[in-house]
């Protein structure tokens, strides 16, 4: 049902995933010269582009999230249902956003000397996700609040 704005709401979330999944999250900058290695959500390439694979409990994380809201959209009939999918779709990213943040600190290890780290633009992509996933949970609630009042007229 695209007439509804928290099917709108899902959408965005969906394609701000999938927007994450392709872009870098964190640039490590190396202490000499040299090129930066990249954190991706399915593996790490460094700076001789060979690719390991340590990050893809990220890439699995926010691939269950964006399956789970988009299936979400299609099960505008069940609206409780809608209601705890986003929360688990929430969760993932939640995951996401921990084993991220494990990687910053430096508790998982990274195949590089690098000297700076930053994070890049991807990775604010998950976070704007969970807003929409919260406003998309209101607007489902609003219209289980909307239904019930409507039961009760009759």
């Amino acid at each position: 049902m695209i007439q509804r704005k928290q099917s709108l709401f899902l959408l965005g979330a969906v394609i701000a995933i999938v927007a994450c999944l392709f872009f870098p999250l964190i640039a490590v900058e190396p202490a000499a010269m040299g090129s930066e290695t990249l954190v991706f959500n399915l593996g790490v390439r460094d700076a001789n582009g060979i690719i390991s694979f340590l990050s893809w409990p990220l890439f699995a994380s926010l691939a269950i999230a964006a399956v789970i809201s988009l299936a979400t959209i299609f099960l505008y009939r069940n609206r409780k249902l809608q209601m705890r999918l986003c929360l688990w779709a929430m969760g993932f990213e939640l995951i996401w956003h921990v084993y991220l943040a494990l990687f910053f600190l430096g508790i998982i290890n990274l195949p590089t000397d690098g000297d700076h780290m930053r994070l890049c633009f991807a990775a604010c992509l998950p976070l704007v996700s969970i807003i929409l996933l919260l406003m998309a949970r209101k607007g489902i609630s609003d219209d289980e609040k909307l239904v019930k009042a409507a039961d009760r007229i009759r």
